[in-house]
């Protein structure tokens, strides 16, 4: 069985004003956090998606050990990314079985998430594997790849959510709590900021 992950770090973070991605958190920056996190189950691809930041996420994340590619058309939506991303690592292996989406500003997505989402995966034999935060299926999703062609026909700025409302008879959830917190705004930031001190006090 043969892994991708696909990371999403294109979009313009309007409401922050500036790559949000790229913010300090816990010695380094969300993005590059995230990065070790994916690189921790060892996939056997993975692709980081940029668009409006790519020149400063390229420069910034220099070392990292994924593949970066440029999404052009990343003004119209979240769905061209996840296409984007999805034909480079097909490119690389036509044999690729699984797929993980991931967002880049939820900061507690970790190793031991993704990990359970695997086994998850193997268990229940379902085809999808999705996070649920609150009444909230989302982020991260594990898909496989009897949904690579839904995938690669997603238009707009919904992501995969269409998907998994269509097939929720063949998806499996693993909670995720902290999924609910991600940084849309500098007042979002602030608060994780916060929580974080909190944790080290």
């Amino acid at each position: 069985m043969s892994t991708g992950v696909i990371i999403l770090a294109a979009g313009s973070a309007s409401r922050m004003k500036k790559p949000k991605m790229l913010l300090p958190f816990r010695n380094t920056n969300l993005l590059s956090h995230l990065l070790r996190e994916v690189q921790a189950i060892r996939p056997d691809h993975s692709c980081l998606v940029t668009g409006m930041y790519h020149a400063i996420i390229s420069d910034t994340l220099q070392q990292e050990e994924t593949d970066m590619v440029y999404n052009e058309h990343w003004a119209t939506g979240m769905s061209s990314s996840i296409k984007k991303g999805l034909d480079t690592l097909l490119k690389k292996d036509q044999a690729l079985s699984d797929l993980f989406i991931v967002v880049s500003d939820q900061p507690f997505l970790d190793r031991n998430l993704l990990l359970n989402m695997k086994a998850l995966r193997t268990e229940s034999k379902k085809g999808i594997i999705a996070a649920r935060y609150g009444a909230v299926t989302g982020t991260p999703v594990l898909f496989n790849k009897k949904y690579f062609s839904e995938l690669m026909n997603l238009e707009g700025d919904t992501g995969a959510r269409s998907i998994l409302k269509r097939h929720t008879a063949d998806t499996a959830t693993v909670d995720f709590p902290a999924g609910s917190i991600d940084i849309d705004t500098p007042e979002d930031y602030e608060k994780l900021c916060a929580q974080m001190k909190n944790l080290k006090d």
